[in-house]
């Protein structure tokens, strides 16, 4: 940065002039115009000035002593340091100081009469007491990057009309909007409203609110004469961005300007400055009471409320991923579609300071995001919105909440399924983010109308919600959160969301299938992160979850203590990378991500181990000896499912039953396939069919997830038993004949020696076609 030698020089003399004193903070020596130097030249003042305590904050006391002390900086002035001081601040400002320090000569009324006239005021060569108060901070006078010449110009013109007024501050001149800036301007109003000093205070309360109801209403044709509502009107657009004329006559251009505004804010199309406009060009809030067709809120819906809040006007409402307590209930999606409502979904967990927000936090908030959304259903593109829900400084926003959404943006976007980032926040933070490129869409927190981030801001061009007030929804009890929608807002519909399985627990009553389907939800996104580090990884995602999931008790060694150690699995459904005949290079991508999963794979809940590593298994068998349709034989693939259950199955009977038993062995089957306490009980015949149906949707069509099969299954969009009749066998005849060639001439197999895991003779003739019957019936029966 450049080293500027005034500045430099007048660090140096404000050390060397002032350090004996008790309370000096040291001015770092560097060239550089900024707060501490600013800081500085304020205490130096307040020292020559005799006040005692000194403070950074060029305060009352610090205007009333220089006004009854020094009155103003001139040619007249006899404090040398008090010149060198305003000397120090033009040079700090960029403007001619002088060369010989504590002497007012002609460089130094030059430098003064350009400051005055960039203020706005007609150039003199003495400074105030508000210019000398405007002249040690930061404020620029000067057109700054990122200004407009139109917002300086009504800067300058506030300037020069009310700066006699006595709690009206000198505004920047920069062309920037900011918090001086709007505040300057809610003075301007109250003034015009006829507010006494001592009462205008710059705030929009109750009796600014009266006046713009009862006195600023301005529209085509008016025109300012003793009052200036026009033209304050006028600055109020160009403030927001929109150049309207500066003429105090309200015209045609002024008019749509105005139109141009509503449109972008969800206002009614006036065109004129109605209380509406006045006050959502001055406060973040806007008008509280104003038209909203969005809400949010942390209670868990029901039909009832989601009926209620369509009949108070209500069409989107925003709710929760995570947090137990307020995320989306079982079932809810479904009641607040069936309500004619939308939803967008909101991320949050704490996020409330700045120490809440890292880079690692963002990946994880984005992992549980991603998560959460799959898990529920909602298809790609959804948008969620992440919280800042603290006032976040600038300093704060670059330190802590830009990493945070690196993180998120990186994590909700490792999956097949991307979705886009959204921001809840201030309109500064939200601004901040989306120009950073890390997010798309803003929920703007407007209703902390005090927060710096939302004062001295426009609207970001992206919004989708503006958050303007916290109520009681109308014949309820449920408090929410009223949000104007932007016409840009894209929330999500019935037909944005799959349907999510849900279970029954007793004592519980429905709750979401957290241990069977969310999980393996969880894992197939975890594998589909570690399938991008590499290229020859990314057809093998599903291979990764089922291998890792069979492996509980289907390998050797077996990850779980209880599961079959038996190696022969290992060798009847290989490893995705010892394909025979696979190159080196492909091989070395399918092993890096395979691994890469497992490092961060987790074992099924115990609840659903056994039946999860028993589906796993026999998709694998499917998936490595393919698929068999309408298929009178038994396959290969078969031996890993249903095949080997029936011939387990078969052996217990043997061993219990058979020696002297009379009844009928088909009804016996019928019976038994699926019976709760056999060795092919309800949650065999299960994994076995859904093998099955997983296997086929998810070999020879390209990439699909096995958890969106598994979801279709459970939600009965594929109906399960049917739907493996229909497509394995065709007809029960076909079934009797694959079920009766299990028992055929061909045991023990070489490819699976089932004789090593059966140990008692095969059912021949009748009793094999018996069994078989048997097991075709129970099929048939749960159609």
């Amino acid at each position: 940065m450049f080293d500027d030698p005034q500045v430099r020089t007048t660090q140096q003399w404000l050390n060397t002039a002032y350090s004996s004193h008790p309370q000096w903070v040291t001015v770092q020596v560097d060239g550089q115009t900024g707060w501490g130097t600013m800081n500085g030249l304020v205490r130096a003042l307040q020292i020559e000035l005799g006040i005692t305590t000194l403070s950074d904050n060029f305060g009352p006391t610090t205007l009333s002593r220089f006004t009854s002390q020094i009155g103003s900086v001139s040619a007249l002035t006899t404090n040398t340091n008090v010149l060198r001081i305003a000397q120090g601040g033009l040079w700090c400002k960029g403007y001619h100081g002088g060369f010989t320090r504590g002497v007012f000569d002609s460089d130094v009324a030059a430098g003064i009469s350009f400051l005055t006239g960039d203020i706005g005021f007609y150039p003199v060569q003495s400074i105030s007491p508000k210019v000398m108060k405007a002249l040690l901070n930061m404020d620029a006078f000067k057109l700054l990057p990122g200004g407009g010449s139109s917002r300086r110009e009504a800067q300058q013109w506030l300037n020069n009309k009310y700066v006699g007024r006595a709690d009206f501050a000198i505004l920047p001149c920069d062309g920037l909007y900011s918090r001086n800036t709007q505040q300057g301007l809610m003075y301007a109003i109250q003034y015009e409203a006829n507010m006494a000093d001592g009462v205008a205070n710059g705030n929009f309360g109750p009796g600014t609110r009266s006046a713009l109801q009862t006195q600023a209403l301005v529209s085509l044709g008016s025109v300012d004469g003793t009052k200036n509502w026009v033209r304050l009107f006028q600055a109020a657009l160009r403030f927001n961005g929109y150049d309207a004329p500066f003429t105090g006559q309200f015209d045609a251009a002024t008019r749509n300007s105005a139109l141009s505004f509503q449109g972008f804010a969800e206002l009614s199309a006036t065109g004129s400055g109605d209380f509406q406009t006045w006050a959502s060009l001055l406060i973040s809030t806007g008008d509280e009471n104003r038209p909203a067709a969005a809400s949010d809120m942390a209670t868990q819906l029901n039909s009832s409320l989601c009926a209620a809040l369509y009949a108070n006007g209500y069409r989107t409402v925003g709710r929760y991923l995570t947090v137990a307590s307020k995320r989306y209930s079982p079932g809810e999606l479904e009641a607040i579609f069936g309500a004619g409502l939308k939803t967008f979904p909101i991320m949050q967990e704490a996020n409330t300071s700045a120490a809440d927000f890292t880079e690692t936090k963002g990946r994880d908030h984005g992992f549980q995001a991603l998560r959460r959304l799959r898990q529920l259903g909602f298809k790609e593109g959804a948008t969620v919105f992440f919280a800042v829900d603290f006032d976040a400084t600038d300093a704060a926003i670059t330190a802590s909440v830009i990493p945070y959404f690196e993180g998120v943006k990186s994590s909700l976007n490792s999956s097949r399924t991307p979705y886009a980032v959204g921001i809840y926040g201030t309109r500064n933070v939200c601004a901040r983010v989306i120009n950073a490129g890390l997010a798309s869409e803003a929920f703007i927190a407007s209703m902390s109308w005090g927060w710096s981030g939302n004062l001295g801001y426009s609207l970001p061009p992206s919004w989708s919600y503006d958050q303007i007030k916290n109520t009681i929804l109308a014949g309820t009890t449920m408090e929410i959160d009223r949000n104007v929608q932007s016409s840009r807002a894209a929330p999500v519909g019935q037909a944005g969301v799959l349907k999510t399985p849900v279970r029954t627990v007793p004592g519980m009553g429905t709750t979401f299938d957290e241990d069977y389907f969310w999980f393996l939800t969880e894992q197939c996104i975890l594998a589909e992160q570690s399938a991008r580090l590499s290229p020859y990884a990314e057809g093998n995602i599903n291979e990764y979850v089922l291998h890792r999931m069979q492996r509980e008790h289907y390998w050797q060694p077996a990850v779980h203590p209880t599961g079959d150690s038996d190696a022969l699995w290992n060798v009847y459904t290989p490893l995705p990378e010892l394909v025979p005949g696979l190159p080196a290079a492909a091989a070395s991508g399918i092993a890096l991500g395979r691994g890469d999963y497992e490092s961060k794979a987790s074992s099924p809940p115990d609840s659903s181990r056994t039946r999860i590593s028993h589906w796993a298994a026999s998709t694998r068998s499917y998936m490595t000896w393919g698929v068999p349709q309408a298929d009178p034989s038994i396959t290969t693939g078969d031996l890993g499912g249903w095949g080997l259950d029936l011939a387990t199955l078969w052996e217990d009977f043997s061993k219990t039953l058979l020696p002297g038993f009379t009844g009928s062995v088909a009804q016996w089957f019928r019976d038994n396939v699926g019976a709760a306490g056999t060795s092919f009980d309800a949650e065999d015949l299960v994994a076995d069919v859904d093998a099955y149906l997983c296997a086929r949707r998810i070999t020879g069509a390209g990439y699909r997830a096995v958890s969106d099969v598994v979801r279709e299954i459970e939600v009965g969009a594929i109906p399960r038993f049917g739907t493996f009749a229909s497509e394995r066998f065709g007809t029960k005849a076909n079934a009797i004949s694959a079920a009766t060639q299990l028992f055929g001439s061909g045991w023990p197999w070489i490819d699976f020696p089932v004789s090593l895991k059966v140990s008692v003779p095969k059912p021949l003739g009748q009793v094999a076609i018996d069994v078989a019957t048997g097991f075709a019936d129970a099929i048939w029966d749960r159609i």
